[in-house]
Formats: C-alpha cells, sequence, structure tokens
C-alpha cells in the first residue's frame, strides 16, 4: 500500500518548491501518495502551521508522513526533528511547531545534525527533508538517522486562563473567511459556564455577545455570530463578512467570556 506524504507549508502554489520536493521523493521512492494540507500558512508562522497540522493530522491513517515546511532552515544548533506521534510520523525544524501538535511525548524522537549554513541550507526541505520522507517510506528506521530524545520542545501554547469571574482567551488562527477561532473550547465552557448566563467581550469589551449559536445563518447577514466551530473551539464570525478584518483582530487578539 502507498503510504502517504503530507506538505504544510508557507511556500504558495506559485513557487516551484512544491513540486521540487515532490519530484525528489518520486525519484527515491515512487509508492507515495501526496496530499496537500496547505501551501498558504503566513510566512515563517510555526503558530499557525502547527494549528493546522494538529487539526487535521488525526484524520489521517497510520504510519502517514508530515513534511513541515515553515521556518524549515536549521538555526545554529543545526538540527532538524523527526518524530513519530500517534503512529504517525513528523519532519520540520527544531522549532517546538511540533510542540504545540503533540499532546504529549512522542513515542519516538530524534534530532538529526544536518550543521548549520551549508550549501543547501536555505532549502532543506529539498535537500533533506525528502531524502528523510523516502527513507521513512521505504520503511527506515528512524532511530539511526541522529540523536533519540525524550522530550520536543514546548514554546507554543493554546491554553486558556480561568479565572473566578472569567475564561481570558485568546484568537490563535483566522481561516481565509476572516473567521477568529479562538483557544476557548467547548469542553472548558461547559465546565465553568453551563447554563449560566455570560457575555463574550470582544477588543476589551467594546463588542459584547451574550449567545453562541449552531450556525452562521441564525443570525442576518452582516451581524457578529458565535459558534462553536468542528473543531470544537470558539470561533467568532460575521455572516457574510470579514470578521478579523472588521473587528480589528489578529492572531493573540484577546476573547474574554464573563460569567
Amino acid at each position: 500500500m502507498a503510504r502517504i506524504i503530507t506538505f504544510t507549508t508557507d511556500w504558495s502554489n506559485s513557487d516551484y518548491y512544491i513540486g521540487a520536493v515532490k519530484a525528489a521523493i518520486l525519484s527515491k521512492c515512487s509508492d507515495v501518495n501526496f496530499i496537500d494540507i496547505s501551501h498558504n500558512i503566513e510566512h515563517f508562522s510555526i503558530y499557525q502551521a502547527a494549528f493546522v497540522l494538529k487539526s487535521v493530522y488525526k484524520n489521517f491513517p497510520q504510519a502517514t508522513i508530515h513534511i513541515i515546511g515553515v521556518d524549515s532552515e536549521p538555526d545554529k544548533d543545526g538540527y532538524i526533528l523527526v518524530a513519530k506521534y500517534d503512529s504517525q510520523y513528523f519532519i520540520s525544524s527544531n522549532n517546538a511547531c511540533t510542540g504545540f501538535i503533540f499532546e504529549k511525548e512522542p513515542e519516538i524522537a530524534v534530532l538529526v545534525n544536518t550543521g548549520f549554513a551549508f550549501e543547501g541550507a536555505s532549502f532543506i526541505d529539498l535537500n533533506i527533508f525528502s531524502q528523510i520522507a523516502a527513507y521513512i517510506a521505504k520503511g527506515g528506521d528512524i532511530t539511526k538517522l541522529g540523536e533519540s530524545i525524550t522530550e520536543v520542545k514546548r514554546k507554543l501554547s493554546i491554553n486558556c486562563q480561568i479565572e473566578p469571574d472569567f475564561i481570558n482567551g485568546e484568537v490563535i488562527y483566522i481561516d481565509s473567511y476572516q473567521n477568529a477561532i479562538t483557544n476557548i473550547s467547548r469542553e472548558i465552557f461547559d465546565q465553568y459556564i453551563g447554563n449560566q448566563d455570560f457575555e463574550i467581550l470582544i477588543n476589551t469589551n467594546r463588542i459584547k455577545v451574550s449567545e453562541i449559536k449552531m450556525s452562521y445563518k441564525e443570525v442576518e447577514s452582516g451581524e457578529i455570530v458565535c459558534i462553536f466551530n468542528s473543531l470544537g473551539l470558539l470561533e467568532i464570525a460575521i455572516r457574510e463578512g470579514k470578521a478579523a478584518q472588521l473587528l480589528n483582530l489578529g492572531i493573540r487578539s484577546e476573547i474574554r467570556v464573563k460569567y
């Protein structure tokens, strides 16, 4: 059965990078299927890349290989990370991106020392990631690639803060419709608020919403609507409008729920 290799990158679809990496993999291992998760990640945003991949990887079968082509050039330590988590493989720079994706430590994690500022480092996805992906696809043992570690970098977090009268959250992703997705989950909301009255405070109390709807069309065109999306996260939208732009919301904008 052909192995699946996915791509999450900030390359955009207009550059040659996607085709080059896929061709390099096929030259070493032809029995693969490619899935493009997204090539429209904001440049160098490992936060956004991690959120997108975290949201979808569980839908893939075991042994899927995920290439994360965002901020992939090695830092001065010269390391990239190859990890096995939930029976799937992840190839990325050692930059904490996977530490956001993984909810626990991976089954296997290996630091591969590629060196720093070597010829080809500027396109390491082509020169190194493609080789590792083909190696794994052909059944290679990733523990032979480098130094095994037990913990991955974890600089990123989507945890909201719970206070006696508030849930303090933030915007963690803005989709192509300009809907603002927060780190406040339905589980947290139900646990601390349940059937109590509440207000969702947007932009430091300037905008208040006191209901959560099931669908966008429960409000009129142009009105603000808050829902729990398919990921179970609180989402702020404007029906047929661009919420992030119109409400001046960006990544890390504060969202509070008062109860």
